[in-house]
């Protein structure tokens, strides 16, 4: 990989590497590197060759940078650099995304204060409130199809009863274990889908805290959204109960309510919440998570990803996000409480 980010920055005129580059955390499918050249130092994301040989990825990648480009002017982000009138570089068969080097860190868990939770409600705000428009953006479909899980749980069985190796059989195991809640929360989707997909706007899609970047400490601290390859049209509301659930939980698995209140109270600025069918949109937020299950299951079980690593991978990343599905169902009653209360104060 060395000689192939040498050969991209010599391409585009970044300088000549004075160090190895190095594979930096975060990026759950693509690789990242710190890179410093003579000119400067820059973050360099290698695209997953496995996934961009999917028919719309090149096309979602070039959309995503489309999207952060048009609310660089609303909204503190960090977008991919332009070369010769592209986002998205193509050279010697691998695709790779250039972005300046940001300096900073993101937060998770007992870190995040409420302080924080405000400027990501401000920040989601404002993303809906600009409502942009992208000439070749996909709608929707009005109709969310479901889930086969019992086709997947009967594919890892069938790996299983072949005598292949873990990660197989953990993924069978949880799958028999979580198929009817699996397939009673897609319901739930399905049902719902209709009405979610009737009020869109484009947004970031993936607002979790591994998303966000933050710099300097107290009042002077600065916020950047990062890894804008999700973003696409989205119910608001829905993306807003999606991020309530990154930014505001407690390590009880309820909600902390300052923080809630906070990111509530600065998303209110720019966005009404009277009138919202919270049963509605809470049964749709699963959807994300559903989602990313799936893919994850195909992972594990070979049919995405090229490795044993990515199956490696596929599994945690299953396992994590069954028990986030778990206590966000346990928990939908008192966010259902909470969003009405908040509904009822003062808003646009």
């Amino acid at each position: 990989m060395k000689e192939g980010l040498n050969n991209l920055c010599k391409k585009y005129h970044l300088g000549i590497l004075m160090e190895s580059p190095e594979m930096i955390t975060g990026g759950l499918m693509h690789r990242m590197y710190r890179v410093t050249t003579t000119s400067g130092q820059y973050a360099i994301k290698v695209l997953n060759p496995d996934i961009m040989k999917r028919p719309k990825a090149l096309g979602n990648m070039i959309f995503s940078e489309i999207v952060a480009h048009k609310l660089i002017d609303e909204i503190p982000l960090v977008a991919a650099r332009e070369f010769e009138g592209k986002h998205v570089l193509e050279d010697s068969g691998y695709y790779y995304m250039i972005f300046d080097w940001l300096e900073g860190r993101s937060v998770f868990g007992q870190e995040i204060t409420p302080a924080h939770c405000e400027q990501i409600g401000q920040i989601l705000g404002r993303i809906h409130r600009a409502d942009i428009r992208v000439d070749t953006m996909e709608q929707e479909k009005e109709n969310r199809e479901p889930i086969d899980w019992e086709g997947l749980l009967e594919y890892a069985r069938s790996l299983v009863k072949k005598a292949q190796p873990q990660p197989e059989n953990e993924c069978a195991s949880i799958l028999e274990k979580y198929l009817e809640a699996l397939q009673k929360w897609d319901q739930g989707v399905v049902i719902g889908w209709q009405q979610v997909s009737r009020c869109q706007v484009i947004s970031h899609r993936d607002l979790d805290p591994k998303n966000v970047m933050w710099q300097g400490e107290g009042p002077d601290t600065k916020v950047y959204i990062i890894d804008w390859e999700a973003a696409g049209p989205v119910n608001p509301y829905q993306e807003l109960v999606e991020v309530l659930n990154y930014w505001t939980t407690d390590v009880d698995g309820g909600y902390d309510r300052e923080k809630f209140d906070a990111l509530m109270s600065a998303y209110r600025e720019s966005m009404p919440l009277d009138g919202v069918d919270w049963d509605v949109i809470l049964s749709c937020s699963m959807d994300g998570m559903l989602g990313w299950l799936a893919y994850n299951v195909k992972r594990a079980l070979g049919l995405e990803g090229s490795d044993t690593e990515d199956r490696q991978a596929g599994l945690q990343q299953m396992q994590g996000t069954i028990q986030e599905l778990k206590q966000y169902d346990e928990r939908i009653k008192q966010l259902k409480e909470r969003m009405e209360e908040n509904a009822g104060r003062n808003s646009l």
